[in-house]
């Protein structure tokens, strides 16, 4: 192992490293701050700007809390 820091410096390794991370983590937020789900730019919450959709048994809400 120690061979391979024989031809690559350790300080560098590490900070490309920490740059392709975080470039790829600020892809994947704008990645996700693009979709139709998050229209928090228009100045409304998160869902906000989706149609809504009638209200019937198909469309249930699956996140519902817990009865007591």
């Amino acid at each position: 192992m120690w061979r391979i820091w024989m031809v690559m410096d350790p300080r560098k390794v590490i900070i490309v490293g920490g740059i392709a991370v975080a470039s790829i983590v600020a892809t994947n937020h704008f990645v996700q701050l693009s979709t139709k789900y998050s229209c928090w730019l228009d100045g409304h919450g998160s869902g906000s700007c989706l149609a809504a959709a009638p209200a019937t048994a198909s469309n249930a809400q699956h996140n519902a809390p817990l009865p007591n």
